[in-house]
């Protein structure tokens, strides 16, 4: 399956949906979404890997990438992750995934305590605003 990247906005904080088989045939166009968001100033973000069938050292290598840009400029990432019964899972925890990132089962519990500062008008800069971004593909 072609790796597709999409992302879009919720709760002030740029939620990256990828999908598909993220290998060294693929991973050039992750790199370059994740790197742009970041030098267009995005601090904060969600890379939801809950659908990547396959995802090799190649793709983790920019997880973690991304993750010390995002550090460098005080921001945040938080992932995302398949199934706890899915393959993928299983390799990425082997790679020591849970020890680097804020790990979550889906993007709404990565989100929940900023909903909730929403909700509670606890957080002036959490609103949501939407804004929908292009999708990278690759065959």
């Amino acid at each position: 399956m072609a790796l597709s990247v999409s992302y879009g906005e919720r709760y002030g904080w740029t939620v990256v949906q990828v999908a598909g088989e993220v290998d060294i045939s693929g991973v050039a166009a992750l790199r370059e979404r994740l790197q742009r968001l970041v030098t267009d100033g995005c601090l904060r973000m969600v890379v939801d890997i809950s659908r990547v069938d396959f995802c090799d050292s190649t793709g983790f290598a920019v997880l973690v990438a991304t993750r010390r840009m995002l550090s460098s400029r005080d921001g945040q990432l938080r992932l995302v992750l398949p199934g706890p019964d899915v393959h993928t899972r299983k390799i990425l925890q082997l790679f020591g995934i849970e020890r680097i990132f804020d790990v979550h089962d889906s993007v709404d519990e990565a989100l929940a305590d900023l909903r909730e500062a929403v909700l509670t008008g606890d957080a002036a800069d959490a609103v949501p605003r939407p804004r929908e971004g292009t999708r990278a593909t690759t065959d």
